[in-house]
């Protein structure tokens, strides 16, 4: 990883509707932008977040330049399923995404629940340019782009002391941040982040200088993918 300035990215699995309609516009006020990881096969169903996503929604945040990525299409845990099983899954995902916006190029996969086993690891970093897990971290010197570092944003587990704290140890280490968050919205779910801790987030990554993308544009802008 070559940073010029510490990166900071927000990404959001499964993007419950409030994650597109509260979340997205409070990162566009910011000129910023984030990462969707996206299962198919719940696409407008409810959730404990809330009611996932619609395929207009997915829709408008692709033509607003937030980034769509993958998940598997029925948010099956990776480590649960054979090879040609996942493969079917991502298969079936990429075609159900593409077909809501031929722009939409699938290049990003977080694991669905965190889970991950070393075949599936293996068989997933062949297919795309990173996936993100839930291993607590920050990512910096030599990256592991298969399992990236991640710190959940969520309002049960992170206050903005633990907050200030965390972007705090990337701006030291010239590192790469990727917050995961769920819904966003004012009483959130367990796994679910409020718009005030959200904003909170954004604002002291801008005070301190980081730059906020998307995990595509991150890896560009750090030298480990060519497109």
């Amino acid at each position: 990883m070559r940073n010029a300035k510490p990166v900071i990215t927000f990404t959001f699995d499964d993007a419950p509707a409030s994650a597109c309609e509260t979340g997205a516009p409070l990162l566009e006020r910011y000129e910023a932008r984030g990462t969707y990881y996206i299962s198919g096969g719940g696409c407008g169903v409810a959730s404990p977040g809330g009611q996932l996503a619609t395929a207009a929604q997915l829709k408008t945040l692709c033509a607003a330049g937030h980034e769509i990525g993958c998940h598997t299409f029925s948010h099956a845990a990776v480590d649960g399923i054979g090879h040609d099983a996942l493969f079917a899954e991502l298969d079936r995902n990429r075609a159900f995404l593409q077909s809501l916006d031929p722009r939409i190029v699938v290049r990003n996969f977080a694991y669905p629940y965190g889970d991950l086993s070393f075949r599936a690891k293996h068989d997933l970093e062949g297919r795309f340019h990173s996936c993100r897990s839930l291993i607590p971290g920050v990512n910096f010197g030599i990256a592991d782009l298969g399992a990236l570092k991640s710190c959940e944003l969520q309002d049960a587990s992170i206050g903005r002391r633990g907050v200030g704290e965390i972007i705090g140890e990337t701006v030291r280490r010239n590192g790469w941040l990727v917050f995961t968050c769920h819904d966003v919205q004012e009483k959130p779910s367990r796994f679910g982040v409020s718009p005030e801790l959200l904003e909170f987030a954004v604002q002291a990554a801008r005070v301190r200088g980081c730059d906020i993308l998307t995990v595509a544009d991150a890896l560009r802008r750090l030298g480990d993918v060519d497109a």
